[in-house]
């Protein structure tokens, strides 16, 4: 969090605008974010995701094999 003297109010360091300035008055407030990194969690979420729909996939695909024969 970074604190604006101009507004009294504390800002989160990803809503300052892109040259680090305060959005409500652009007093400068420190250097932006660079780039969006990830969290970790959402890698776990999206590994889930992907085996699973693989997995249920697969199932499918064996059930219509089956279904043909």
């Amino acid at each position: 969090m970074t604190w604006c003297d101009r507004c009294n109010r504390e800002f989160d360091i990803g809503l300052v605008d892109d040259q680090g300035g305060c959005p409500a008055c652009g007093q400068w407030l420190g250097d932006p974010p660079s780039g969006g990194s990830v969290p970790w969690h959402f890698w776990v979420v999206v590994t889930g995701a992907v085996l699973y729909l693989g997995w249920r996939a697969l199932e499918g695909i064996v059930w219509v094999l089956q279904q043909i024969t």
